[in-house]
């Protein structure tokens, strides 16, 4: 067997991110191979696209976008990763995204 660091393990599995949030109680909408992944509150949304458009083809292969309810603070938000971005990597940013996190009340 050989063993390799983990943050030279290339991609990964989509399987990887998209099992965790469903998982989780997430829904789930695919498109081909395009898939849609939206928490119950429906304020996070994860697309997971593998069917590029051609003429721009390095556009993200993942994207977050989160979206506060109303009277919600905080912001709106988007990520992107590529992919050439860890599964793993995406799979540990959702994990953190579950965390509460406590807030000087300075920063809100």
């Amino acid at each position: 067997m050989t063993t390799i660091l983990g943050c030279a393990s290339g991609p990964g599995e989509p399987g990887t991110v998209l099992d965790l949030l469903i998982a989780g109680g997430w829904s789930c909408d695919a498109h081909g191979s395009n898939v849609i992944v939206q928490s119950a509150d429906r304020r996070l949304k994860v697309q997971f696209r593998p069917e590029r458009t051609p003429t721009v083809p390095r556009q993200p292969l993942w994207l977050i976008d989160y979206q506060p309810a109303d009277g919600d603070t905080g912001r709106a938000w988007r990520a992107a990763f590529t992919d050439d971005t860890l599964a793993e990597l995406i799979a540990a940013f959702f994990t953190l995204l579950d965390d509460d996190v406590e807030l000087d009340d300075d920063l809100v």
